[in-house]
């Protein structure tokens, strides 16, 4: 393979490496893709691992930018030529880049075959002493690849015969990035155990293919006879690779027989088992039963959830938050979904605390999203998820108990000050509890908003008044707080039924 021109690719969009990859076959053009990077500081590591002869890299990318890559680049390896992907089309955002000596630039939206293959050319070019040579034929690893992943249609029945001279398949599978803990230094390693092993198979042939998303694919072509070594070879080969790398885990599917099935057992079979190692802590294996339809899932009531998060009633909502996680682990919903959804529902959580206690969510929600994603098995999961049900009840106890205080202590203020302007705001800086709480807690706790609490004190003490004392019905409304006299019989006669007129005739008829 050291006569292909080798290329890297440094994008920090999965989707954008992807099409790249796919653009082209770069092995029947004479190139071969030796790596690929998210950002430039991995893609500096990748340069100095695969020797590539060209480098295509973004301009915009977290740590390691494209301007700062090109100018490392061209202190470092010179040698190497170095394409720049721009979205911009302005020229300012790529001169610095051709400065520090990159061999040209594309424009991510243009980029088609044409433009890539010819630009890929100019920078052969470049290269002293290095001749191109296009193959006729794609390698099976890249034709079996653009099959798994959806690029092409069918596999080429005369081709493929030949590479697989056997009856039956199976595929044996490997997520080397997590295998390797996404130590991105440890991947190679992983990878190479099981292509290793594989090599010195006789009996049978394999095919390694590498992946998208750190996925390795071995294809397994073998003769009836060899069907049990096969299962007890893939055994083996993940124990082995089990006691280097304890996350690792393996998933082999059915066996089959049509070639043109592979990606069907891949997607449906292979791929579902394998975001599902999460619920198998304690097996490094799994021979999956076939395709198996998913049942559907319980939706969650998310209108209620946010309701109640929104009248203060958030233990109900707590336990809303913790019975439906707790469904989707006896669901085994695959790993990456469960936690997003977790995570969402944590969010708003902790967000409608924050509105209603003086919490720092920030804080609650990088220590508890960070719980979450370290827990790597199901077992673990689960203890987090206590341990975060656990200090969420305890943080509601002792904010409910404060709260107690406050709020006997601002009823207190308002039965002594009830005759003054008042204003829920001013109220409740005063007493330190947010306007959204405060206007929540007579709106769901006692029953009525602020403004109805308020009329019913003063109308309680005009009454009073009515019965009590030969002040004018003017002065006895001032004396309530009101400073319009209409305003305070229209609300008098509102809660009471009568006028303060009225209330005070009948009043003194019943005292005789």
């Amino acid at each position: 393979m050291d006569d292909y021109c080798r290329v890297l690719i440094i994008d920090d969009e999965f989707i954008m490496r992807q099409g790249m990859k796919h653009m082209l076959e770069w092995e029947k053009e004479g190139f071969q893709i030796v790596g690929e990077a998210s950002n430039g500081q991995e893609g500096l590591l990748l340069v100095e691992e695969r020797k590539p002869h060209i480098v295509l890299t973004d301009i915009v990318m977290p740590v390691i930018d494209g301007i700062e890559f090109s100018d490392i680049m061209g202190k470092r390896y010179p040698d190497i030529q170095l394409i720049i992907l721009s979205s911009y089309d302005k020229f300012e955002y790529v001169k610095a880049t051709l400065l520090n000596g990159a061999a040209d630039y594309v424009l991510k939206p243009t980029l088609n075959p044409e433009i890539l293959l010819n630009t890929l050319h100019k920078a052969v070019d470049r290269i002293p002493g290095f001749q191109l040579n296009s193959r006729k034929e794609v390698p099976f690893a890249g034709q079996a690849e653009k099959f798994l992943l959806g690029f092409q249609e069918k596999l080429d029945e005369v081709t493929f015969s030949q590479c697989f001279p056997h009856t039956f398949f199976r595929l044996l599978a490997l997520n080397v990035r997590e295998a390797a803990g996404r130590r991105k230094e440890e991947m190679s390693s992983v990878q190479n155990m099981l292509v290793s092993y594989y090599k010195e198979k006789e009996d049978y042939v394999t095919l390694p293919v590498f992946l998208n998303e750190g996925i390795l694919c071995v294809i397994i072509n073998y003769r009836r006879k060899d069907e049990q070594a096969v299962i007890t070879d893939a055994e083996d080969v993940s124990g082995r690779i089990c006691r280097a790398y304890p996350r690792a885990f393996l998933v082999l599917s059915l066996n089959f027989t049509d070639k043109q099935e592979m990606r069907r057992h891949y997607r449906q079979e292979v791929t579902k088992e394998m975001a599902r190692a999460f619920y198998y802590p304690e097996r490094h294996l799994l021979i999956t039963k076939g395709y198996q339809e998913d049942g559907a899932v319980r939706r969650f009531e998310f209108e209620t959830y946010t309701r109640l998060l929104s009248q203060r009633h958030h233990g109900e909502a707590l336990e809303m938050f913790e019975e439906y996680v707790r469904y989707l682990l006896k669901c085994q919903m695959e790993e990456e979904r469960l936690k997003n959804l977790a995570r969402n529902l944590l969010y708003n959580y902790l967000i409608e605390l924050e509105n209603h206690f003086s919490i720092d969510s920030d804080s609650l929600k990088e220590k508890y999203f960070a719980m979450l994603d370290e827990a790597v098995w199901l077992d673990r999961f689960e203890e987090a998820l206590d341990q975060i049900i656990s200090g969420l009840k305890l943080i509601l106890e002792q904010n409910c108990s404060a709260d107690d205080g406050r709020i006997i202590a601002m009823k207190q203020y308002v039965a002594s000050h009830y005759q003054e302007p008042l204003d829920l705001s001013d109220i409740a800086e005063q007493f330190g509890l947010s306007y959204h709480y405060l206007s929540s807690y007579f709106s769901q706790t006692a029953k009525e908003g602020f403004n109805e609490y308020l009329n019913k004190l003063r109308i309680e003490h005009a009454m009073n008044l009515l019965r009590e004392s030969d002040m004018s019905i003017a002065e006895i409304g001032c004396a309530a707080g009101y400073s319009e006299h209409s305003y305070f019989c229209r609300v008098f006669k509102k809660m009471t039924g009568d006028t303060p007129s009225g209330f005070r005739r009948r009043e003194k008829l019943r005292e005789r």
